[in-house]
């Protein structure tokens, strides 16, 4: 079992991912995203090549604080977003704002990530990069442990 947890002292939104089944070729695994007692618990099963799965973790830990990222495996099921933390967005009335170089430093840097199921898949139609979606907060830290966690479960199946 590995658990992403917000970066709050009381966090209420996490998502754990537990191993079902890993093989030569592929992973089974169950995903549930909680996000405190206001929404219900997200779960479901997810099979994907073993590969794509560690490819995912790897890029995972690639992210940084300047350039949006999409991860995904080749197969349906969870698609994972990066929001930067520096990026240029667009507000409307404001136009694009970033934060100025000299004002990084003072910021603690943190991730944004989206965990999106693939709704389409669940529901046995076609593939879809929409579905239920939970949005953390989280230190490079947390990544890591989380990332490691995984790697160490799928390696001692």
């Amino acid at each position: 079992m590995a658990l992403l947890k917000d970066y709050f002292s009381q966090p209420s939104c996490e998502v754990e991912i537990n191993l079902k089944l890993v093989n030569e070729e592929s992973v089974e695994f169950f995903i549930d995203f909680r996000s405190g007692p206001a929404f219900p618990e997200v779960h479901t099963e997810i099979v994907c090549l073993k590969r794509d799965f560690l490819k995912l973790l790897d890029d995972l830990k690639q992210i940084d604080t300047m350039h949006l990222s999409m991860l995904e495996p080749h197969d349906p099921g969870l698609c994972i977003y990066h929001i930067p933390l520096f990026g240029n967005y667009y507000y409307p009335g404001h136009g694009f704002l970033q934060v100025p170089e000299h004002e990084r430093d003072e910021w603690e840097p943190y991730y944004r990530l989206i965990f999106v199921l693939d709704a389409g898949e669940k529901n046995n139609h076609s593939a879809s990069e929409t579905g239920p979606a939970l949005c953390l907060k989280v230190k490079m830290e947390q990544i890591n442990e989380f990332v490691d966690s995984l790697k160490s479960e799928v390696n001692s199946f």
